[in-house]
């Protein structure tokens, strides 16, 4: 199968890859503008193959699944998923709907795609230096948010016993401070199920939903200037990827990568120090770099505002409100998402994101199938 055929119907057209969807509207317009129709569930609805019939929401051949013709196509046999999730103060619908999707997610992945060895990492938008804190203390322990870099502070306010551990015996590291660090505990404070020194989930996980849940739980007292990219690029860097990293071992040559972005801000630097540095051009350039150059290496997913495109689901102008609705429109989000030849972009707003994963299993089993491990 070709690939423009197959990623055309689930990628949102650009200036430079002419679509034509089911309402018969002036596609090459609309894919100038960037604005394709979204369908209630937050994905890209059908869209006409180039030279084709109609190809509805992952409708692949059932002889093959959509995988190459060529039968020496290596294909891949691990995959690495990356979750950037926003940790700010309007996340939390977002990150439950998240939580509620990954199960299908994962059933799905293992069900459908080549590879069965698989790393799972989240990581939030931030450094952690800049949270907001909250704190509750009785007699004896006080337990704060978000951990463990609040309880530093708790500990010089209230000198008790903190998220479980005496002041002078915090588990607060340099790793807890940088962007890209996996996360390792839940938005109380709990520390997840995860091998001591190791930030992300294997596959043979035990009660791997569960220890998702508890990572993916990232909370929403993280810095109101998010840099959703700025942590996707650290978190697959060399530094915190090699020997003693802070992710050591999550980012392997031989795998794909999936990265899922959810934000409902965008990555804006018009404010110094409000953004990742650089552009969606540049951000693309470092993430392939990461993968040694390969573009079949990457997948980008990303669930951002869409209430600059047609039928997008977020109010259109909008930002994200306190009690989780709308986001802010995220043009540079959008761009960088669809650089990728497997980029998807879903709305945040979406009620439910298990369409939109649903529909992007198909990029990511493409994506392993054509996949050539480095060496």
């Amino acid at each position: 199968m070709d690939r423009f055929v197959f990623a055309s119907t689930l990628a949102l057209c650009t200036a430079a890859t002419a679509c034509e969807n089911h309402g018969g509207a002036d596609s090459a317009s609309e894919a100038a503008s960037g604005e394709i129709a979204l369908t209630s569930d937050g994905s890209t609805g059908g869209i006409d193959v180039p030279g084709g019939g109609a190809v509805g929401k992952l409708d692949l051949p059932p002889s093959d699944g959509g995988r190459p013709d060529d039968p020496a196509a290596a294909g891949c046999a691990k995959a690495d998923f990356l979750f950037v999730i926003d940790n700010s103060g309007s996340m939390a619908d977002e990150q439950a709907n998240l939580i509620a999707s990954f199960p299908g997610f994962i059933a799905t992945i293992t069900e459908t795609i080549a590879a069965q060895d698989y790393h799972i990492m989240a990581v939030p938008t931030d450094d952690g230096l800049a949270a907001g804190l909250s704190t509750k203390c009785n007699d004896d322990t006080c337990v704060c948010m978000p951990a463990p870099i609040c309880c530093q502070k708790t500990c010089e306010l209230f000198n008790k016993d903190c998220n479980g551990f005496a002041c002078d015996a915090l588990p607060i590291t340099d790793c807890d401070q940088v962007y890209g660090r996996g996360n390792i505990y839940n938005a109380v404070g709990q520390r997840c199920s995860l091998p001591e020194g190791r930030r992300y989930m294997k596959a043979d996980q035990p009660d791997l939903a569960g220890t998702f849940e508890c990572v993916a739980n990232i909370g929403t007292h993280g810095s109101g200037a998010e840099k959703p990219v700025l942590a996707t690029l650290e978190a697959v860097s060399e530094p915190l990827n090699g020997p003693g990293g802070c992710d050591e071992g999550f980012l392997r040559d031989d795998a794909i990568l999936v990265v899922i972005i959810i934000t409902d801000e965008e990555d804006d630097n018009a404010i110094e120090g409000e953004g990742t540095p650089g552009l969606p051009n540049e951000w693309y350039d470092q993430l392939i770099a990461a993968k040694h150059g390969d573009t079949d290496a990457v997948v980008v997913l990303g669930l951002v505002g869409d209430g600059n495109l047609g039928g997008g689901l977020c109010p259109a102008g909008g930002g994200p409100n306190m009690d989780g609705t709308g986001a802010e429109s995220s043009p540079r989000l959008q761009e960088f998402v669809e650089k990728f030849e497997n980029g998807v972009v879903g709305s945040v707003c979406a009620t439910d994101y298990t369409p939109f994963f649903s529909e992007a299993v198909g990029v990511i089993d493409f994506a392993c199938d054509v996949f050539v491990p480095v060496g």
